[in-house]
């Protein structure tokens, strides 16, 4: 290594982390908020500094050399620590002010996040919190969010899980579908039905399509938005499991079994236990809370339930 090899930072470490584990420079420039040249320059200036190659080009994008190896378990180290010292630092954070962002999923953020968030910032304007609503369960211990509501329980020990509420769920078809293909019986699985379902499930959810069997049936569309398995469902696609507060809401869509209790799922308030003091992240989750308690019946049982 030469004389320089001393001065490279952690910064220098994020580009090379994100090469390493994406493999390639626009798919960590994506990650990292930069273009994909800053990231190649980055990375020369990092070897430069250390006197070696720590990334090889292959047909198949960017692959560890052995130097690159050889420093990936402390680059890690490294950023760990670094998000570590981060959420100590936001975690004492006594000021009611600057940004945080949760995440959840769609519906829940269109019936309860935004509806919080508004609250919120009638009492602190300062607060800036940007919302990301979707499937996907973005990193807490990274800081990829500060706050999540979750309908599966992480089993992660550093995180701190707070139960919100019970979420209804039920099986929703268009008049239309229903008079064509008929309503199924409960228990006696849904075979050669036409379903609207996600293309996959959270680790520890509950089952789907109310517990029933699959065996037979055919997914005719697999989405990530509820808002666009709703609208498919009202156009005669098939069965969709919606929210009850979301497929009450639609004008057109029926219960296929309106007699039957939802299935309930439990909603999680979850945050990083180094940000239990944060200001900010106890106002937001105050604010969640109330209004999980304030919309508590139509969250269980929708507009229809008893």
């Amino acid at each position: 290594m030469n004389r320089s090899s001393s001065s490279w930072q952690w910064d220098d470490v994020r580009f090379f982390l994100e090469v390493a584990r994406a493999g390639s420079l626009s798919a960590a420039a994506r990650t990292l908020g930069v273009g994909h040249v800053t990231v190649g320059r980055r990375i020369a200036l990092m070897e430069a500094r250390l006197g070696v190659t720590l990334l090889n080009r292959t047909p198949d994008g960017f692959v560890t050399t052995p130097a690159g190896d050889a420093i990936l378990t402390q680059c890690m180290t490294m950023e760990e620590a670094a998000f570590d010292l981060e959420r100590i630092a936001a975690g004492s954070d006594s000021l009611l002010a600057g940004s945080i962002r949760v995440t959840t999923t769609e519906a829940m953020a269109a019936q309860t996040i935004a509806p919080a968030i508004i609250t919120l910032r009638q009492i602190h304007p300062d607060l800036q919190v940007e919302l990301i609503a979707g499937v996907r369960s973005l990193d807490i211990a990274r800081r990829e969010a500060d706050l999540a509501v979750r309908l599966a329980r992480p089993r992660t020990p550093d995180l701190v899980c707070q139960k919100l509420g019970d979420v209804g769920f039920a099986l929703y078809a268009s008049p239309r579908y229903l008079e064509t293909h008929g309503s199924p019986e409960p228990g006696r699985g849904l075979g050669g039905h036409d379903l609207i379902a996600y293309t996959g499930a959270p680790p520890g959810s509950s089952p789907f399509f109310m517990g029933e069997s699959l065996e037979g049936a055919r997914f005719a569309l697999r989405c990530d938005s509820p808002f666009v398995q709703r609208k498919a469902a009202e156009d005669g696609l098939g069965f969709a499991e919606l929210a009850c507060f979301l497929g009450d809401a639609s004008e057109t869509l029926e219960r296929v079994w309106p007699l039957a209790a939802p299935s309930r799922r439990t909603a999680w308030l979850v945050f990083h236990r180094d940000m239990r003091r944060s200001a900010r992240v106890a106002a937001l989750a105050t604010a969640i809370r109330d209004t999980f308690r304030r919309q508590r019946k139509q969250l269980e049982n929708g507009d229809r339930g008893s």
